[in-house]
């Protein structure tokens, strides 16, 4: 059966708002404007990001000083998971004055340098309990203090972590987001903050 002015893609979109709005699913959000004019910003409260299955993330992560290597702090989307990663907030101090980088890389091209991957709780949303999404965590150092393209460079002398302003950045399956230190034998700190969920159709390259 066909129906009039029915909204076929971003099924997760639709369900949200149906949960969200105490609605059946089904005719209740296909028609919906149809009997209401509604005013609703599924994307705007943060725990509505459930009803989307969007994982809400965050973790510190540190990397241990290597003499003559430049210490290695990666977030990255797992190869072939179908999500987008959206990296809305990162920041770094470390052990002592320091410049770090925040680059993006294909996770291939820093896999045999870093740490093996360690998923991600998604912490700043507890319905989701303990379990992991498809967001991970390395750490590491290397002779080389550049991969990929760097998006931003920042300084930190001392007191409070220094934010990276180039964001949000949005991770592809397959790729990482750096924060590299750029002085030798130093250990480095980070935060990051994220989303993480399915892609919608037309969302990732072909």
């Amino acid at each position: 059966m066909t129906i009039h002015n029915q909204l076929t893609d971003s099924a997760e979109l639709l369900s949200g708002i149906a949960r969200a709005s105490g609605l059946a699913e089904g005719d209740g959000v296909l028609r919906l404007g149809e009997t209401l004019e509604p005013h609703i910003d599924p994307w705007g409260q943060p725990e509505w990001a459930y009803l989307r299955g969007e994982r809400l993330g965050a973790l510190r992560g540190a990397s241990v000083a290597v003499a003559a290597e430049f210490s290695i702090i990666a977030l990255g989307n797992a190869a072939g998971s179908g999500n987008i990663v959206v990296v809305d907030w990162a920041s770094f101090a470390a052990t002592a004055a320091m410049q770090a980088f925040m680059e993006v890389v294909a996770d291939t091209t820093v896999a045999a340098t870093l740490s093996a991957a360690a998923f991600a709780v998604s912490g700043r949303d507890r319905r989701f309990g303990s379990t992991t999404g498809r967001t991970f965590f390395k750490n590491g150092s290397d002779v080389g203090n550049t991969f990929g393209i760097q998006l931003e460079q920042q300084g930190w002398v001392a007191g409070p972590f220094t934010d990276f302003r180039n964001t949000p950045v949005i991770l592809k399956p397959g790729d990482d987001l750096l924060v590299i230190g750029q002085t030798v034998n130093t250990q480095l700190l980070a935060n990051f903050r994220w989303r993480e969920r399915k892609a919608f159709k037309y969302e990732l390259p072909a």
